[in-house]
């Protein structure tokens, strides 16, 4: 693959760790080990039971919080039971913030950036119906694909107020020195039905605002879906979803929901505290837009781009493709009454990646082990030093817990295509893993 030339400016090398808060507050010396042997100079920890770095808010905002009654969920989110918070957008109250505190002063000993953690709306539908996305017949998202995000609407300004107030408060009390806001994004694409989404009245109200009409844009789309039926011909899928204009103008007027309020988000917190790194997790290229996230407007409200995990999961970067593949190749099929293994071609095709060495078949595409996991976080990289164009550093990540060989691949991509560095996870134990780390980030955005 050939990089596109860009003018760049020096950006700051970073290797940060996504980490499990109670984990390195009860076993602080891992953050010397990485930060000695691997050049670890940042943290962003979470809680996987509260689901942000472990934060508390403070009581007068808890007291408005339109989550707070999270524990009367319980026959929603049955983790509730354990204790487990649902995750919703924005800060917790009630939180036990003890461990975080103490991660906070091990870093603050060995010199390393923390960067604080929370989410946004791709997830909490489900649990909080009234706020969740609606598609264009005002129906919620059925469960059938829940398991790629079941999203709260992005307009809603009573929980983005609050989400707003919460980045406030955070950045107030506690010593960080920047934001990730995670699931800043719909459901992922893979999800077919959140792609018809969110169109509740909020959003078209919003939309009205912008000059949409999302009552004759539905009409447009729906004639669209009826086209999926000429699948079978020659038209290839991307240029069949390039041709309609109506399809360009709803996937941009979702982009531009988000891409509001983390400007809003953005501006609120670096009022606050002017030194502050703001910035949250995309999904890689291939799919960002499906997922409302347009790469270069996020730029002009982000100080950096990075990923979740480079494979695996909702949003890794090496699968999110592969995943919609897996998800619109039956549905397509179903419609059209093309074979499934033409739709995942055509599949393919749009998502860039048809002349890799993929499966035929839809349900193979759920084994990582037939998947060509390091071209495509590869090619991902690729499209996203392109995207940037040098504007803001790049720290994609590297899920570095999986086989070793595979590990080394994913470093090297970020080393060759000239990161400034990643967003890892990591076993601080594993002195295999650390060694491929340290042998092949050590010059990365140098």
């Amino acid at each position: 693959m050939v990089l596109k030339k860009h003018a760049s400016r020096r950006h700051p090398r970073r290797l940060i760790w996504f980490c499990h808060t109670e984990a390195v507050a009860e076993r602080p010396a891992s953050l010397q080990r990485l930060r000695d042997e691997v050049g670890l100079t940042t943290i962003m920890p979470e809680s996987p039971i509260c689901h942000t770095s472990g934060f508390r808010a403070s009581p007068g905002l808890a007291d408005r919080g339109p989550f707070e009654d999270w524990r009367t969920r319980q026959h929603r989110y049955p983790r509730i039971a354990e204790g487990v918070y649902p995750p919703v957008a924005g800060v917790v109250g009630g939180f036990d913030d003890a461990p975080l505190q103490r991660v906070l002063e091990h870093a603050a000993r060995l010199g390393l950036e923390v960067w604080g953690h929370l989410g946004l709306w791709s997830y909490g539908g489900e649990i909080y119906p009234e706020h969740a996305m609606r598609d264009f017949a005002g129906r919620h998202l059925s469960p059938r694909f829940h398991k790629w995000g079941n999203g709260l609407c992005p307009s809603r300004k009573e929980v983005n107020d609050w989400v707003r107030d919460g980045l406030v408060d955070v950045v107030e009390r506690y010593s960080i020195d920047g934001l990730c806001v995670d699931h800043a994004r719909y459901p992922a694409p893979a999800n077919v039905e959140s792609l018809a989404a969110c169109a509740c009245d909020s959003c078209c109200e919003l939309a009205a605002k912008e000059g949409i009409d999302l009552e004759s844009l539905r009409g447009n789309l729906t004639a669209c879906v009826a086209h999926l039926s000429n699948l079978r011909e020659s038209m290839p899928l991307a240029e069949m979803l390039e041709q309609e204009e109506s399809v360009q103008l709803w996937l941009r007027f979702r982009a531009r929901v988000l891409s509001y309020w983390m400007r809003e988000f953005r501006d609120a917190v670096t009022a606050t505290r002017s030194d502050m790194v703001f910035g949250s997790d995309v999904f890689p290229p291939s799919t960002a837009l499906l997922g409302g996230q347009d790469l270069i407007a996020w730029q002009d409200h982000c100080d950096y781009l990075t990923g979740g995990s480079s494979h695996g999961g909702v949003v890794g970067w090496a699968t999110c493709a592969t995943n919609l593949a897996c998800e619109w190749a039956p549905w397509l099929s179903q419609r059209s009454g093309a074979a499934e293994s033409l739709c995942l071609q055509r599949v393919y095709a749009l998502m860039e990646i048809a002349d890799l060495a993929l499966p035929n078949k839809a349900a193979e595409l759920k084994t990582p082990a037939n998947l060509p996991l390091s071209e495509i976080y590869e090619r991902e990289l690729v499209r996203l030093v392109d995207v940037s164009a040098g504007s803001v550093p790049l720290y994609p990540p590297i899920s570095a817990t999986a086989e070793p060989t595979l590990v080394r691949q994913l470093c090297e991509a970020v080393r060759d295509v000239k990161c400034h560095g990643a967003m890892i996870t990591v076993n601080p134990d594993s002195d295999e893993h650390l060694g491929i780390l340290a042998d092949t980030l050590a010059d990365v955005g140098g």
